[in-house]
Formats: C-alpha cells, sequence, structure tokens
C-alpha cells in the first residue's frame, strides 16, 4: 500500500458514525470523571449572629440608695 491508499482508507474509518459516537462518547466521558474527582463541596457560609443589646437592669436600688443618703 502505498501513501495515498493509506490516507484514503484513514479518512474512510474516521467518517464511519461509529467512530465518531465513540470518540465524542469518549471525550465526555473522560470530561466527566475527571469534574467528579476534582468536584469539592464549597463548605457552608457560618450565619452570622446579630449582637443582642444588653437588657438593662432596673436601676432602682441605686435610686434607693442614693435617695438614702
Amino acid at each position: 500500500m502505498d501513501f495515498n491508499q493509506i490516507f484514503h482508507l484513514s479518512l474512510i474509518v474516521l467518517k464511519d458514525w461509529r467512530v465518531i459516537f465513540i470518540a465524542v462518547f469518549s471525550i465526555t466521558f473522560m470530561i466527566i470523571g475527571s469534574y467528579v474527582v476534582k468536584y469539592r463541596k464549597k463548605p457552608p457560609r457560618s450565619k452570622k449572629i446579630k449582637a443582642q443589646k444588653p437588657v438593662e437592669t432596673p436601676k432602682t436600688e441605686e435610686k434607693k440608695e442614693e435617695e438614702e443618703e
């Protein structure tokens, strides 16, 4: 076989729908497999707890002490 016959035969093989389908399937499978292997789940975001205002205690005792003095 000379180069022209080999080239013609390789074009016939590459144009076959089964070869094209298997090539596309293989590439898709490798891309999906690569994605699954490299996938990392993001850590959940921590919710910020709103700072609560401290409850003011009634200062009745202090007022009573001041009045007594």
